[in-house]
């Protein structure tokens, strides 16, 4: 992130010259601060950035986790598609069991 913040150097070592600070502390600390604001202070521009990144990345996350809903729903689908085939399946298997132990029944008892 490159920062912009305006910082008066030459007034912030006024400042602390009249707050009992030598040349030599107030040049110091002024120097410190301004690397501190330099490097760590986020403007309006960094945080339009970086929520344009985030936006860009949210949208390829969501249209992830979209693709993903879509692929479960057609394992769901074929799953069910394959469990009514099997209980019909199974339906038919008993009736035909069904029938015929009563076909069985019929013939052998009196």
């Amino acid at each position: 992130m490159t920062s912009q913040v305006l910082f008066d150097r030459l007034a912030y070592v006024d400042r602390l010259k009249a707050a009992s600070f030598t040349e030599q502390q107030a040049r110091g600390a002024a120097d410190a601060l301004g690397e501190a604001l330099t490097e760590t202070v986020a403007t309006k521009s960094d945080l339009k950035d970086l929520r344009s990144e985030l936006q860009a990345e949210m949208k390829t996350g969501f249209a992830q986790v979209d693709a993903r809903f879509a692929q479960v729903a057609t394992q769901i689908a074929e799953s069910k598609a394959a469990l009514i085939q099997w209980i019909v399946g199974v339906a038919i298997a008993t009736c035909t069991v069904g029938a015929a132990v009563a076909g069985f029944i019929i013939k052998h008892v009196p």
